[in-house]
This record gives structure tokens, sequence and C-alpha cells, in this order.
């Protein structure tokens, strides 16, 4: 920012750096909890509350059919989660680098202002 910058200008930089910092956090974090329940932790990954199949008003074969459908729906939305994550991710991580760039810059230019003040 150029010297003696308007204060909006260094609050909506400072802003969006950090809302931009933290959807990164987020979405890394979502991404290592989907690994970890994938290949770490697998039995994490099970559905709490499994479809109960009422064989008086079922066939085995839609009870079958429907632990199926369950699973790859379980499946679908796992893949669908790691695909918004790592969207996020590469839309973020420039935001953020430019955004933190430019309130870096007018940090470290304000604290040479002083230093120069302070030897004059």
């Amino acid at each position: 920012m150029t010297k003696g910058g308007s204060i909006i200008l260094r609050i909506y930089f400072t802003l969006v750096a950090f809302v931009t910092l933290m959807i990164l956090i987020f979405s890394v974090s979502d991404l290592v909890n989907i690994a970890l329940k994938t290949y770490v932790f697998p039995k994490a990954d099970r559905p709490e509350y499994t479809m109960v199949c009422d064989l008086q008003y079922q066939t085995r074969e839609q009870c079958d059919t429907q632990k199926v459908n369950d699973e790859e729906s379980a499946r679908v939305r796992k893949q669908q989660s790691a695909v918004r994550d790592i969207s996020l991710l590469l839309v973020a991580a420039p935001l953020f680098w430019l955004h933190w760039r430019v309130v870096y810059r007018d940090l470290m230019g304000e604290r040479e202002e002083k230093k120069e003040e302070k030897k004059s």
C-alpha cells in the first residue's frame, strides 16, 4: 500500500486475508478428516444408524439393493466433499497470498518508517 494509505483499504486487505486463511484451514482440515477416515480409520466412516430391513414388506434382494445404494451414496458424498475442499483451496490460496503480501508489505513499511523517525 502507498504511504498514507487509506484505513479502509488496510481493513479490506486484512479481512480478506483473514477470511481466505480460515477457508484454507477448514478445507485442509476437512481433507485430512476424509483421508483419515478413508485410509487410517475406515470404521469411523461407517454410518451410525443402519437401515433395518423388514422382510415382511421387502424381499432379501430389495434389502441388498438398498444397502448397496446407501454405500454408493456415502462414497458419492465423500467425493463431493473432497472436490469442494480442493476447489476452495485452489481459489482461496492465491487470494490469501496476494492479500497477505500487501498487508505484510504495509506492515514492514510502517516499521521502517518508525525506525527512521527514531533515528532522526
